[in-house]
């Protein structure tokens, strides 16, 4: 196997994963990775993948080549080498997930049987609309292997302005029970005190995290229940208490932020899934890990519960409420059916980036 796995969630974004693996392609000969895809969205969307990357590419070409293990709760699988890489690297196996697994039961639908694996030594968790620069999984190896750290994050740009940071990670703020992106509109041209970064993170930015195998065996893999949003927050929390916390400047990777889950900035427009599991899951969060300050976690959501009725969107509003019971009540896992939504069933998610 290669020295990196790089575990992408994807759902019904064929195009996304496209652009992505294209930018993967490119990457730097060192460290050699392997790429590893659990497709959430179902046969169609699986189907769909398949019949995208096997029209062919110059980035890549089909294989006869197994996957090193069998994926947990995957249905069928097919493989695929990006041209180029050094020999015994750069396999892409794709996996059609047995149901929406949410984004970190994507992750774990790859990350968890490759733990009984021998040959790797760090996974980078990379959503699937993200474009990453050619030098950004070096610059993370070499920051983690550098100062020690065993879980660091990249600096994520905006896909419509990169020299603008879209942020650096994310900040878990126990008073107002949230999680803001640090270095939000900041130029990307200038470079922080990395320490200064670290101290001031919660976790890296899921878009882009790279995590050493030996500090996933010690903190666990990615929290299940929560199905979408907090899952890296809380993986960071694990990580930054064993002082584990890094952020790579140099390691650069463009995000189209939300255009899986429709978590859009403008409060209307934003699907009744994020809305609904942004609520909930913040209380869930805080109640897991700061339980002193679910108080304000909770004030915070009713809050911001409240804004969607001058924004016009009242059905928002109800699906927010909605999600504030869940969270009081300590519901987890995938709300089924999704409360305010029109289907009875909410498959339209895929991936988390908490802001």
């Amino acid at each position: 196997m290669a020295d990196v796995v790089v575990a992408i969630v994807g759902f019904r974004n064929a195009d996304d994963i496209r652009a992505c693996l294209r930018s993967l392609a490119l990457l730097v000969d060192t460290p050699s990775f392997d790429v590893f895809i659990a497709e959430n969205g179902g046969p169609a969307a699986m189907d769909a993948l398949v019949a995208m990357l096997d029209a062919g590419d110059p980035a890549w070409t089909p294989t006869d080549a197994k996957p090193p293990v069998a994926p947990d709760h995957g249905v069928r699988t097919r493989s695929y080498r990006l041209d180029g890489r050094e020999p015994g690297s750069g396999y892409v196996h794709v996996a059609e997930s047995s149901e929406n697994l949410g984004y970190a039961g994507g992750v774990n639908v790859w990350l968890r049987p490759l733990l009984a694996a021998d040959g790797w030594t760090a996974a980078w968790i990379l959503n699937p609309d993200t474009e990453p620069r050619p030098e950004a999984l070096a610059e993370l190896a070499a920051y983690s292997e550098s100062r020690g750290k065993g879980m660091v994050g990249s600096l994520i740009v905006r896909d419509d302005d990169p020299t603008v940071i879209a942020m650096r990670g994310l900040s878990w703020r126990k008073w107002t029970g949230r999680s803001v992106a640090v270095g939000r509109g900041d130029s990307a041209s200038v470079e922080p005190d990395p320490a200064a970064v670290a101290a001031s993170l919660t976790a890296p930015s899921g878009a882009s995290m790279y995590v050493t195998r030996s500090l996933i065996e010690r903190i666990g893999l990615m929290y299940d229940p929560y199905f979408l949003y907090s899952e890296d927050v809380e993986w960071g929390v694990r990580a930054k208490k064993l002082g584990e916390l890094g952020h790579a400047h140099k390691s650069v990777v463009v995000h189209k932020h939300g255009t899986t889950i429709g978590s859009s900035g403008d409060k209307a427009a934003r699907s009744p899934l994020s809305v609904y599991l942004g609520a909930r899951n913040a209380i869930l969060f805080a109640r897991r890990n700061y339980p002193a300050f679910v108080l304000p976690a909770l004030a915070m959501q009713i809050l911001q519960a409240g804004r969607y009725l001058p924004a016009g969107s009242p059905a928002n509003f109800r699906t927010a409420v909605q999600g504030i019971v869940a969270g009081v009540l300590g519901e987890t896992g995938r709300p089924d059916p999704l409360p305010g939504a029109p289907t009875t069933r909410p498959d339209n998610a895929a991936k988390s980036v908490s802001a």
